[in-house]
């Protein structure tokens, strides 16, 4: 692989932390990450944007924090998406505290097919460290290789762990890694957490303190600037858009993993009930109409009733934000809406709502909508053999009044008339060349 021969040949002093098995020819999961001296970071970012440049690829994602820089790498082939995400540390650390220095990580290297690769010790410390400090426990999959870790390094990992936990504590969780069992350990309590962690602050190096102003300040510009990003794919009924969707979430899962989808979403957030269920709550009606095979089946509701109807929608939409879908961005995962509020502009009757378009469009000035919203375009008779609900006249309605939103910059329009395939592999480029362009930016890469 050029990118471990270009940082050697650029000086910058790295090792590889983990699945290191299977390099140079693959790597042995979706990301691949690496410790570099503070010193090398920005030349190490510079060698991957080179790389990126040189072979076509898109950067899918550009992150940093006080803890890493995260690049993520993307390219269509013909058989589909590949892709790899390279993370850089220059320490190992929790909550702006530093566990282990660049430096000591960087000792006693071993070497794999002429690759530089972190030492046991340094590979066990760092996730151990790490899982300690915010109460997660280890994954079975680590129990094996930890427990032959920890039988070479018995003692060095002992003098290493007493100082943050205490003799006895490090002591009893050292014979259970070595026993096999590291899965097993019970997490810490908090208080000895907190101990833990403001033991590892008051042994930090003289620099390193710096670390702890720092994750604050990240901490709070993403929360501002939320570092997720957020979908809708909408279109008249037959459209196609499960299939769509499907396809979308698949590709997207080979670049950010199959965790990073937070929440799934149709039409609204939902964090408020039915209106039809407030009303059978109150008396009003004694059933909820739950046909929702046929959307239009309902006529619409009068002026003060559609008026009411979306004010409702919209104190979803806004409450929704910030209980549902916010969290997961600042968490800098993926939310994604069949439908969202594009659908009660284009097609105010699924919602039984009579009101004019302007005041619609009006609305959606206070909702805070996706990052990409997408229209599904699709011929009328194409949509009308997959679901017959609606007329071709219908249909032909739908098509212009999402076509009105896409001519007014709120949507992105894609063809599905053909393979689904064809339509999600659109929606995913779309989505990857914007998120190219900002990185690059924030990089400083010029785009090719």
């Amino acid at each position: 692989m050029r990118l471990f021969f270009d940082l050697t040949v650029a000086g910058i002093d790295y090792a590889v932390m983990r699945n290191h098995e299977q390099l140079p020819e693959e790597v042995g999961a979706r990301d691949l990450d690496i410790v570099v001296s503070p010193k090398d970071l920005d030349q190490a970012v510079r060698v991957v944007a080179r790389l990126g440049r040189d072979f076509g690829y898109l950067f899918a994602n550009s992150y940093a924090d006080e803890r890493l820089t995260q690049l993520a790498l993307v390219k269509r082939i013909p058989s589909g998406i590949v892709g790899l995400q390279i993370d850089f540390f220059t320490c190992s650390q929790v909550y702006g505290v530093e566990l282990l220095s660049a430096e000591e990580m960087l000792q006693n290297l071993r070497w794999h097919n002429g690759i530089p690769v972190v030492s046991e010790r340094v590979m066990l410390l760092d996730k151990w460290l790490f899982h300690l400090a915010v109460g997660k426990p280890l994954h079975p999959k680590y129990d094996t290789a930890f427990a032959a870790i920890v039988s070479r390094n018995w003692s060095a990992l002992l003098d290493r762990l007493t100082p943050l936990v205490g003799y006895g504590e490090a002591r009893r969780q050292l014979d259970t890694i070595r026993s096999g069992h590291a899965s097993s350990i019970a997490v810490l309590p908090p208080r000895q957490r907190r101990r833990m962690v403001f033991r590892a602050w008051k042994a930090q190096r003289a620099g390193a303190h710096l670390l702890l102003p720092r994750f604050t300040l990240h901490r709070l510009l993403n929360r501002a600037r939320p570092h997720g990003f957020w979908l809708s794919i909408s279109g008249p009924d037959g459209a196609g858009k499960t299939t769509v969707i499907e396809l979308v979430l698949a590709e997207l899962a080979l670049v950010f993993g199959g965790d990073a989808l937070a929440h799934r979403g149709h039409f609204r957030p939902s964090v408020l009930p039915r209106i039809a269920e407030l009303a059978k709550a109150t008396g009003a009606v004694q059933a909820v109409d739950a046909d929702y095979a046929r959307p239009h089946r309902s006529p619409a509701s009068g002026f003060l009733g559609s008026l009411v109807r979306l004010s409702y929608y919209v104190a979803d939409y806004v409450h929704g934000y910030f209980r549902r879908v916010r969290p997961a961005l600042i968490d800098r995962r993926i939310v994604l809406f069949d439908r969202y509020y594009h659908d009660v502009i284009a097609d105010p009757g699924r919602s039984r709502i009579r009101l004019p378009k302007w005041l619609l469009r009006a609305f959606a000035r206070v909702i805070p909508l996706p990052t990409y919203s997408f229209f599904i375009s699709v011929r009328p008779e194409v949509a009308h053999a997959r679901k017959q609900e609606l007329t071709l006249g219908h249909i032909n309605q739908l098509n212009l009044a999402y076509g009105d939103l896409v001519r007014r910059g709120a949507m992105t329009e894609v063809p599905n008339n053909g393979l689904a395939e064809e339509a999600a592999a659109a929606i995913v480029d779309h989505i990857f060349a914007d998120r190219d362009r900002v990185a690059r930016s924030k990089l400083r890469v010029a785009v090719r």
